[in-house]
C-alpha cells in the first residue's frame, strides 16, 4: 500500500517506485486488484461516512464547475465539441 501511496503523492511512474516498497510489478498489480474489486471505493465511502459522523466534512465551501454540464435548451458543452 505504501508503494501505491508513493506513486499517488509524488506523481512518479510505476517503474520509479522505490525498491523498499516491493517490485514495481507487484505494487502495480496490487493497485489494479484494488481498482477491479472496488476496494478504493469502499475505503473512500468509509472515510466519507466517518468524516460526516465526526462533523469533519463541511460542504459549504464546495462548488461545481458547470462548463461540462449541457445547457437546458439542448446546447452542448465546449468539451464535447473539442472531443469530436
Amino acid at each position: 500500500m505504501n508503494g501505491i501511496l508513493y506513486v499517488v503523492m509524488t506523481g512518479c511512474t510505476w517503474k520509479d517506485v522505490p525498491r523498499r516498497y516491493g517490485s514495481k510489478s507487484t505494487v502495480h498489480r496490487f493497485h489494479l486488484y484494488l481498482c477491479e474489486h472496488g476496494i478504493y471505493q469502499e475505503i473512500f465511502n468509509e472515510l466519507l461516512n466517518k468524516g460526516y459522523d465526526l462533523k469533519k466534512i463541511d460542504l459549504s465551501h464546495c462548488f461545481t464547475d458547470t462548463k461540462d454540464i449541457p445547457a437546458k435548451k439542448g446546447g452542448i458543452s465546449a468539451t464535447t465539441v473539442i472531443k469530436k
